[in-house]
């Protein structure tokens, strides 16, 4: 196969002049090592610092106010906990919300944000208030440091905050969280430091990460993008190497506070079990592998069933059976292991494969009976429609309320350049990098890269899940290139030391292992053949014998390739911080506050939405209703601090149909429903994204459950609709939220002053509130009698509201919605539902009615 390659050098002998040169200029490198070391730390901290700073537009333009819908109600249920205390707060029915029934807030919210924020809050607050600064002859003394302190050096203060700041604040401390974390997770994933401060980099400022961790932006993905990247990092570092499986504890423990903060939780868990399964099919299964993913996922899901939304559904949803079936079959080839170790003698690696297959074949026909049993009497809970629409061909889930979220549409190539710009490109040529580490932490980088690419493509509110990848797999090229050049320089000084020596312990036999051995036997010699081995050893010989010539080349050629490379990359850099920094300045609006221009070129700040809840707080009786868009819940009762119908969470259905149905009635029938639920009732107005906009998909989840609203010949309400030159059709322009959002702006277009009053109209016309005249006082006090309410158990906090009797006609015209993943519930589906299923089948009644939508 040719000459054999020359041995490796011997070692000078000690105590001789090369042995003390030897020692020298290892420590020299040892030193320069550590010192290059020092300084990508100092990186690493500039990067958590500017992944803060850049997250701060919002506060230094519109102060300390919290943003969008969802936030104000993770403030408000935050202030719950700080004010009762941790018994109160999960055994909290809210009646505030979700009118006349309530909602167990206790029960369906995941509390690690909260629990978090009131600690950062308590802790705070028991710290004096302390202001330092800088003396003015030391800030003259580090002139080009001073636009990274705080306050340029010349003070800061730390202490008690109010609960208010604090929540603002919690997106852009996480945001500098999560920049450490993408740096550790990428470091050990790629075993380069460089890799991790070039993942660092981008992952502070990348878009898809900003999105939602701007200060105000109080939502649970701010927090929860930290906890998925520590349960990643604690993962890969726990898979290292078989002696590495302690580290699983603690991937563990930070799972569940990944599963306690969002419910994308079922993402990460999922992932692992993923790894964990490929890494066994290709052949690396060990026994540190099966104790760090058993410590994991027995650790981690006894802590998540302990999060009271979440239960027993680690166990019983269908999403979480994948994790599930891992651990299981990690428990039965390890229960095989045992029962080969104690064998008297060896067993060969034939009879143990048939072993196996035996062993799973019964278990497998025995946990398929078992199953069969459980879906009989209903035990597994179905897929919720966000998640089949992530595994669906089709736009749409046949849930009208979840297709209407904006959110919950596929990606387009424009989100990908906007949120995750140009570093997307770097980590496609970043998986061609992940596959020579010797750690099997790198293929959890690339099955990431393809489940998160997948996922977004269905909704693109998952790019966030991208965030992380992309920037881990951006550094991956990046810290092998620039550590390739960096050895070559310190070789010029010393030699690298050599790797520990690799596990020599035998291959074990019966498995994947020896499948893929095998196969190597057979194609091997056509992958790898006789020459290019020759060749990889006149390379490592010459590397040997004539290193006085191969350093300085190579020493040489990292020059090059470091001059091209910042030569080349510069302007993309400066094009992705720019392109981050407006970026981030366009997400810092929120939205209840807003800049805009007018015509004359000046910029002013649009407070509407902010002060006409302020209104309704500060003018109505406490005990008001107040109705509107289920969009508008959560700020209703986190501002205006008044009663809601409804809110921006989706687990009612029904419920939310009534309200739309009701909203987008005639007005006496839309009267005769809103006097007994409600004392005024609020509409977005002035085009900035009014009710208008949004009136179809009221009508048409409304009709979901209220068949004789637009009738089931008309799923998609083209009744309720806009005529191509922006008229309404005759069944909108009847309508109460068509009047309301009209009144005495457009000719002719007023709300019937008997039924209606209106009482407050914002500066700029974008929020009206309208008070309901002759309110059913009887219906009012009958909901509010707690003997009217209906508890699980004598005595129990769980008591879900009623519709008061008056009301009973129109409650019995609804349809339960069932919806496509509802195998457990024995209803008719609605025809929007058969409609969105006609179109996934190709029907011709659906392809012919599909272009005709006004």
């Amino acid at each position: 196969a040719g000459a054999p390659s020359s041995p490796p050098p011997l070692p000078p002998p000690p105590g001789s002049w090369r042995s003390a040169m030897a020692s020298i200029t290892g420590f020299f490198r040892q030193v320069l090592t550590l010192g290059i070391f020092l300084v990508k730390l100092a990186l690493v901290a500039y990067c958590c610092l500017r992944a803060y700073r850049i997250r701060l537009h919002a506060v230094q333009t519109f102060g300390y106010v919290i943003h969008e819908f969802d936030p104000w109600f993770n403030f408000r249920a935050t202030e719950y906990l700080a004010e009762h205390g941790w018994t109160k707060f999960f055994h909290w029915y809210d009646y505030m919300s979700w009118y006349p029934i309530g909602r167990p807030v206790g029960t369906t919210i995941y509390p690690g944000m909260q629990i978090v924020s009131v600690w950062i809050w308590q802790v705070l607050g028991q710290i004096p208030k302390t202001k330092y600064s800088i003396p003015a002859e030391v800030r003259n003394m580090i002139p080009l440091l001073l636009p990274y302190l705080p306050n340029k050096g010349k003070g800061f203060s730390v202490g008690p905050m109010s609960l208010n700041d604090v929540c603002c604040m919690v997106p852009a401390w996480f945001g500098a969280v999560a920049t450490f974390l993408t740096f550790m997770w990428a470091w050990e994933a790629s075993e380069s430091s460089t890799a991790g401060l070039f993942a660092a980099a981008v992952m502070s400022i990348l878009p898809a990460h900003i999105m939602r961790s701007m200060t105000g932006e109080f939502d649970n993905e701010c927090v929860a993008v930290s906890t998925f990247c520590l349960v990643l990092w604690l993962w890969t570092r726990s898979v290292r190497t078989p002696s590495s499986w302690p580290w699983g504890i603690f991937a563990g423990l930070a799972y569940i506070t990944a599963a306690a903060t969002w419910g994308g939780y079922i993402f990460l868990n999922n992932l692992v079990a993923l790894h964990a399964a490929v890494v066994v099919v290709l052949g690396k299964y060990n026994k540190g592998l099966y104790r760090a993913y058993t410590l994991y996922y027995v650790i981690g899901t006894m802590g998540a069933m302990r999060v009271p939304c979440i239960g027993w559904a680690p166990i019983r949803s269908l999403e979480q059976m994948p994790s599930l079936l891992t651990f299981a079959v990690y428990q039965l080839m390890e229960l095989c292991d045992i029962y080969r170790r104690r064998q008297g003698k060896e067993v060969s690696g034939g009879k143990f494969f048939m072993f196996r297959v035996l062993v799973f074949g019964v278990v497998f026909a025995v946990a398929a009976a078992v199953v069969a049993t459980l879906v009989q009497l209903g035990y597994f809970m179905p897929l919720g429609a966000r998640i089949r629409g992530l595994f669906l061909e089709a736009v749409k889930t046949g849930n009208p309320l979840v297709d209407s979220v904006a959110e919950h549409s596929p990606a387009n190539e424009q989100a990908y350049e906007l949120y995750l710009a140009k570093p997307r490109y770097l980590a496609a040529i970043g998986l061609a990098f992940c596959w020579h580490q010797k750690t099997p932490g790198k293929f959890l980088a690339f099955l990431y890269a393809m489940v998160a690419y997948h996922y977004s493509l269905k909704m693109s509110r998952l790019m966030i899940i991208c965030g992380p990848i992309v920037s881990v797999l951006a550094g991956f090229p990046v810290g092998v290139v620039v550590d390739w050049c960096v050895d070559q320089w310190l070789n010029l000084v010393s030699r690298r030391p050599e790797d520990a020596a690799a596990d020599d312990s035998p291959p074990r036999t019966g498995g994947m292992g020896s499948i893929w051995r095998t196969l190597w036997r057979v194609t091997g010699a056509s992958i790898c053949p006789a020459e290019l081995r020759d060749l990889v050893a006149a390379k490592e010989s010459f590397k040997s014998r004539l290193w006085f010539i191969d350093r300085p080349v190579r020493a040489v050629a990292a020059v090059g390739v470091i001059v091209a490379l910042v030569k080349h990359s510069i302007p993309y850099a400066k094009e992705y911080i720019k392109h981050c920094d407006e970026l981030a300045v366009h997400m810092s609006n929120p939205q209840l506050v807003f800049q805009t221009k007018l015509r004359n070129g000046e910029t002013i700040i649009v407070d509407d939405y902010l002060r006409g809840y302020e209104w309704i707080r500060d003018n109505t009786p406490e005990d008001s209703r107040v109705m509107a868009w289920w969009d508008y819940g959560y700020q209703i009762t986190g501002v205006a601090r008044r009663t809601s119908i409804a809110d921006g969470n989706t687990w009612n259905h029904e419920h939310i149909a009534t309200l739309g149905r009701i909203l987008t009635s005639p007005e006496k029938r839309c009267h005769n429903a809103m006097r007994h639920l409600a004392d005024y009732v609020l509409v977005w107005a002035g085009g900035h994204g009014d009710d208008m906009g949004k009136s179809p998909h009221l009508a048409r989840i409304g009709n979901s459950v209220f068949p004789d609203h637009c009738g089931d010949d008309d799923p998609l309400c083209h009744k309720f609709s806009f005529y191509q030159d922006g008229s309404p059709t005759p069944m909108m322009a009847k309508s109460f939220l068509y009047k309301a959002v009209n009144h005495g702006v457009k000719p002719g277009v007023t709300l019937n002053t008997k039924f209606w009053k209106e009482v407050h109209t914002t500066k700029y016309g974008l929020l009206r509130v309208y008070q309901v005249l002759n309110v059913s006082q009887e219906s009012k006090d009958w909901i509010a009698d707690p003997a009217n309410r209906i508890c699980d158990a004598p005595g129990s906090w769980y008591c879900v509201g009623q519709y008061p009797p008056a009301l009973k006609g129109l409650i019995e015209k609804r349809r339960n919605f069932a919806q496509l993943e509802d195998f457990n519930k024995k209803g008719e589906k609605s025809a929007y539902t058969k409609h969105i299923e006609e179109i996934r089948g190709g029907g011709k009644k659906a392809q012919a009615g599909g272009g005709d939508e006004l």
